[in-house]
């Protein structure tokens, strides 16, 4: 949290990801879904077309506005927009612009466990099979991994996205009881208190499981992979035999006649 003083008082910029609550981001995404196509072409297209200065400011006040408590009026008479001994328009909305995008798992990092409060809540375990394998989610019912899934991927889409899918995907794969059903009921009470669960604490958990979705997800071509190197040799080593078959007869054909020559 960043503290500015302006006219001899205090206000604060939330300008790290561990300043915003998922609730925070769902009223960003609004404004970005919203945002006429002129300036989402602007920020997001790789050739974006030139945009006046008088409509960039507006958009740099609406956006500082969102992640700030600063009053409006404020930013747009008493802030400079560029002034360089002091704090200006365009010096705050460069803390706040990446918010825009995501974090990035570096950053933030992953983790098995996420803090809400004085609680704290943990993925669904891990079983070992008879094997010795752990398997990733083991604990999980197909309800658990079907709905997560669901959303994960309405989630990664900028057309559809909504932060409150995240708080939901939270709500279902992380749990304060190991021995915790699916419950519906439960989980949308846990998915609406988690819409205040900071963005750092909640994109732990979600790098925690593409992570392990994507492990999976490997390990499960290099066994089909394997298996199908294993079927092609089925299928060579019959005709090895085959063709073995076929030579041992002919050999005993010359030893015979050789025998009736002498």
């Amino acid at each position: 949290m960043l503290k500015v003083t302006i006219l001899d008082k205090p206000y604060y910029i939330r300008n790290e990801w561990k300043d915003n609550t998922i609730k925070h981001m769902a009223r960003a995404q609004d404004y970005i879904s919203n945002m006429p196509k002129w300036l989402s072409n602007y920020i997001y297209s790789e050739k974006p077309e030139p945009v006046s200065e008088s409509k960039l400011l507006d958009f740099y006040i609406d956006w500082v506005e969102l992640f700030s408590d600063i009053p409006r009026h404020y930013l747009e008479s008493e802030i400079s927009v560029n002034k360089a001994d002091e704090i200006s328009l365009i010096e705050i909305f460069n803390i706040t612009a990446k918010f825009l995008g995501e974090p990035f798992q570096d950053d933030i990092g992953t983790s098995d466990t996420i803090k809400l409060g004085k609680k704290d809540y943990v993925l669904i375990k891990s079983v070992k099979t008879a094997g010795g394998i752990e398997k990733m989610l083991g604990g999980a019912s197909y309800k658990h991994f079907s709905e997560s899934q669901a959303l994960s991927t309405l989630f990664q889409s900028k057309q559809y996205r909504k932060w409150s899918y995240l708080s939901k995907i939270t709500a279902i794969l992380f749990r304060e009881s190991e021995d915790e059903q699916y419950n519906e009921d439960i989980i949308d009470m846990r998915a609406s208190a988690f819409e205040n669960l900071s963005i750092s604490e909640a994109y732990k958990g979600y790098f925690f499981l593409q992570e392990h979705t994507n492990k999976l997800q490997k390990s499960m071509l290099t066994s089909l992979t394997e298996r199908k190197a294993k079927a092609q040799e089925q299928k060579v080593n019959p005709l090895l035999e085959i063709f073995t078959g076929k030579i041992k007869p002919i050999k005993l054909l010359r030893k015979v006649f050789l025998t009736k020559k002498n």
